[in-house]
């Protein structure tokens, strides 16, 4: 059998090439590595790999190589491919052609799963493997893995540990082939679908009037560290806030978004007077451990912006 694999991202395709290269059972394995700027990439150490193991190896130059490509394909798995795929080509294609998805299906289809899984702070997150079709994120579902949402989790945590749990979902599939028992796609049911686009300003950004504090936690932990925490404003200064927890009882009658700052404490009022305890948060290029708040021009009682200002210098990358 041909298996082919389609990303552009090593951290997704390295794990799966060395689970399926050690499976004596599994021929034919080859790597279609998509143009991507991403720094997790190597084009040196994929092509030293690939050569050792016997992989087929193939760099996009231009998108219609990839149709070429497939015509040798008896199997192919889109993990993390940015480009729209065009399903007509893919009808020859003996045991089909899946979309590996870091969401759970229909309830998180679009671009960034991860942050949105995280974001809305639900108690478990999961992947899926599915049919591809021209409908995004729409195809009948294959595989599909459910797991705690656990509170030491942040994106890049969850986007590794989903690149790990799709090669459970690959072998499922393939088992299921070469055992003449394959896995029975389930149609997704259009009455849960829901789409998330790519995160913006708003979705990054802590309102304090609005947002108590699991919602912050849990935008924290989706926004670090590629945005380098969830974006906050205070004294006409950006302040990005990377870790955070529950604060003691709150004895204040502060507004949220008040400051309590002293040498052993950075904490926020927030909605329904609770504290959220700041535990560590960037200030301009510098990464800064809580106590030392009071170095950077921060004190007691001085309030954080609720609502989401023009800042145009804010880092909101793509997830």
């Amino acid at each position: 059998m041909k298996i082919g694999i389609v990303s552009n991202s090593a951290t997704l395709y390295m794990p799966l090439l060395s689970a399926l290269s050690n499976d004596k059972e599994k021929v034919g394995l080859m790597l279609y590595v998509g143009s991507s700027t991403a720094p997790d990439n190597s084009a040196p150490e994929t092509i030293n790999y690939c050569n050792a193991a016997g992989i087929g190896l193939t760099f996009e130059h231009n998108k219609t190589n990839l149709y070429t490509w497939l015509q040798q394909c008896d199997i192919v798995f889109f993990s993390g491919y940015s480009n729209i795929v065009k399903t007509q080509y893919l009808k020859h294609i003996i045991y089909g052609a899946y979309n590996i998805h870091f969401g759970t299906l229909p309830q998180f289809r679009g671009p960034s799963p991860v942050f949105w899984q995280l974001r809305k702070g639900g108690p478990e997150i999961g992947m899926a493997i599915h049919v591809l079709t021209d409908q995004l994120d729409s195809g009948p579902i294959i595989w599909q893995q459910n797991i705690p949402n656990e509170q030491h989790y942040n994106y890049d945590n969850v986007y590794q540990l989903f690149g790990q749990l799709q090669i459970q979902g690959i072998l499922a599939i393939l088992n299921g082939i070469n055992s003449g028992n394959r896995l029975q796609p389930i149609e997704q049911d259009e009455n849960l679908a829901a789409y998330y686009s790519r995160p913006e300003l708003k979705d990054v950004f802590i309102n304090w009037q609005e947002m108590d504090t699991a919602q912050i936690i849990d935008t924290i932990k989706a926004c670090s560290p590629w945005n380098m925490g969830a974006i906050s404003l205070i004294n006409g200064q950006e302040l990005k806030i990377l870790d955070a927890s529950v604060g003691l009882t709150n004895h204040y009658s502060y507004p949220s978004g008040t400051t309590i700052i002293n040498e052993h404490m950075f904490a926020v009022v927030c909605k329904g007077e609770c504290l959220l305890t700041i535990n560590f948060f960037k200030i301009g290029n510098n990464y800064v451990p809580a106590r030392f708040a009071g170095a950077y021009g921060l004190k007691s009682e001085q309030s954080f912006v609720s609502n989401v200002p023009h800042l145009p210098h804010a880092t909101v990358e793509t997830s």
